[in-house]
């Protein structure tokens, strides 16, 4: 377990590191947003590269902040029957959820958007508005933002099995909804 423990603290502080970085993204495109604005409505310019940057970082944010959402414990949760489950059962269908559907989701959908990546990147996919950004980068990014997702499911699972068998303490019951 001690070898699992630690291949976990690993994939935390990576998706932790990312999601760090990720959060940058919000003040960059925060700032496109009002230069893309402030040169449109003052000096009647727009650029299309402009606005696509905006859709990617905002794409970027969620798909790269979601790991540590998940280890932050963020995501909504709206089961009525686990909240009044004890802290064992709630980390089994933690356990069971990740094994059952976050990882084969994941998975999944790395698989697929890598060959939706590959198509893009061999075809130099890029806007069809002119002066577009090109898009493979971007598209590389779902793979890549889901195998994070998927390591974090991984990591989640073994902190819940390293709970249930007493190498590390139940997380404290979740009451109520968020």
């Amino acid at each position: 377990m001690e070898f699992l423990l630690g291949f976990s603290g690993f994939i935390d502080r990576l998706n932790r590191r990312v999601g760090q970085l990720t959060l940058w993204l919000v003040l960059l495109s925060v700032l496109l947003s009002a230069l893309t604005a402030t040169l449109r409505y003052l000096l009647d310019w727009g650029s299309n590269a402009m606005i696509e940057g905006q859709w990617f970082m905002f794409g970027l944010i969620f798909l790269l902040y979601a790991p540590l959402t998940l280890q932050e414990r963020g995501h909504v949760r709206v089961d009525v029957l686990y909240n009044r489950l004890p802290p064992r059962g709630q980390v089994l269908v933690e356990i069971l959820g990740g094994l059952l559907f976050l990882l084969p989701v994941s998975l999944l959908i790395v698989v697929d958007a890598w060959d939706y990546f590959l198509i893009a990147f061999e075809q130099n996919e890029s806007s069809v508005n002119p002066g577009g950004l090109i898009w493979w980068p971007m598209k590389l990014a779902i793979p890549i933002g889901f195998a994070l997702l998927a390591l974090q499911g991984v990591s989640e699972i073994i902190k819940g099995l390293a709970a249930l068998t007493g190498h590390r303490p139940l997380p404290a019951p979740t009451t109520g909804g968020y």
